[in-house]
């Protein structure tokens, strides 16, 4: 498996570069944000972390110019319905601390405005890495204290998933309550997320 390549950048495309590593030229893909800080470095020597993927039909490789940005490629690379072009698609929106702040603080539209990437599956993004990307933050990086306001929801949210809903349907119920502002303690948000999911029509 490739997991660095280290030579001269001989051509840079839409989605891609290629580096002449001992006279062989590797194809690597990019999201922009590489490219485009690549683009200075035409006819010079760049390193580039490397992802090796391996289907039936082709070996892509995928490349970064951190380590960091790799590993956050592998973690939404194992989020269901996130591949390697979507992948690169979110890593190419913003500076890799923006990106880890948004999901560890559930920026979900951030995320949300990838193309191709609906809020159905940004909320999945969020939902299965805010807990895994503490690693890639900068030490001494702090979140907003939770509210108690924050706490009620969260609360609210979990409840609603004991009595059988789906996370993401109680997310989006007690968040429209919430978004009121008139300010609800949890068996309020509860009660409220109920009849708008009766209403709704959804089912547990």
């Amino acid at each position: 498996m490739i997991a660095l390549i280290r030579g001269e950048l001989v051509q840079l495309g839409d989605d891609h570069v290629v580096v002449d590593t001992g006279g062989v030229g590797y194809e690597v893909f990019c999201h922009l944000r590489t490219i485009a800080t690549l683009h200075t470095s035409r006819d010079a020597e760049v390193t580039l972390h490397v992802h090796t993927s391996v289907s039936a039909d082709a070996i892509r490789l995928y490349g970064f110019v951190t380590n960091d940005e790799l590993r956050l490629f592998r973690l939404l690379i194992g989020v269901e319905r996130i591949g390697p072009k979507a992948a690169l698609g979110i890593l190419g929106r913003a500076e890799l601390p923006t990106l880890v702040r948004a999901i560890a603080e559930g920026d979900i539209a951030l995320v949300a405005t990838v193309p191709g990437i609906g809020r159905k599956t940004a909320e999945r993004v969020i939902l299965e890495l805010r807990d895994k990307v503490g690693s890639l933050e900068p030490p001494g990086t702090h979140h907003p204290a939770a509210t108690g306001e924050n706490e009620a929801v969260a609360a609210a949210i979990a409840g609603l998933v004991g009595l059988g809903f789906r996370e993401t349907e109680a997310r989006n119920a007690v968040a429209a309550i919430a978004a009121g502002g008139d300010g609800h303690d949890v068996a309020d948000l509860v009660g409220a997320a109920l009849r708008r999911l009766d209403t709704a029509g959804v089912g547990r």
